[in-house]
């Protein structure tokens, strides 16, 4: 039995004894409570609380559907998994900058371009071309298809550039964008492909 099944149940259990004990109370106070006080009090005040809970439930029934709604629009829309890191490649073994995209949404993605830009600046670097021995761009993705793009050798030596010239040296807020027809979906560049810009960098 998995997590979410033992916290369901445990979620309906508790529901269930506390409505018990609600009820056991509800009684006890009914049985040794005098007409009047039955009548003014306890009475007018389950009244107004019933129609509080049932406000409280209307709207958590509409924050629900909204919800529902706004999950159901992410599963049957435009989406792209993507892997941005240093890959090695046969025959020669080679180190390359290469993304991987994977489609996970119900609709097809017409992947045109993609991009490299930072938050420290306002100019991004477009990626003219790509290594043959991957796939070429445009290129549509239907569910559940994936695809490898190998960046350029001389990439390596266009992004150091771009951060000397444009982000003040720091690669900290750098990231690839894949860009579709009517998304761009961004990757941030993570540890291992930071540490391959700076040694290529000072290997240059």
């Amino acid at each position: 039995m998995d997590c979410k099944n033992i916290k369901l149940i445990l979620a309906i259990v508790f529901i269930v004894i506390t409505s018990a004990l609600s009820f056991v109370i509800g009684v006890s106070v009914g049985v040794n409570s005098d007409q009047s006080f039955l009548t003014e009090v306890i009475i007018p005040s389950l009244s107004a609380m019933g129609s509080w809970v049932a406000g409280l439930g209307a709207l958590a029934a509409v924050f629900t559907s909204l919800w529902l709604a706004e999950q159901q629009k992410k599963i049957n829309g435009e989406n792209l998994t993507s892997v941005f890191d240093v890959f090695v490649f046969l025959p020669d073994m080679t180190e390359r900058l290469a993304v991987k995209v994977t489609s996970t949404g119900n609709k097809p993605s017409n992947l045109n371009s993609l991009s490299i830009y930072s938050k420290d600046s306002d100019v991004a670097l477009m990626v003219a071309q790509l290594d043959h021995n991957g796939n070429q761009l445009p290129m549509q993705l239907s569910y559940g298809q994936e695809t490898i793009y190998i960046l350029p050798s001389n990439t390596v030596d266009s992004i150091n550039d771009y951060v000397q010239k444009n982000c003040s040296g720091s690669y900290e807020n750098l990231m690839l964008s894949v860009n579709t027809s009517i998304n761009s979906f961004n990757i941030p560049f993570n540890e291992k492909v930071i540490e391959y810009l700076e040694v290529s960098g000072t290997n240059k």
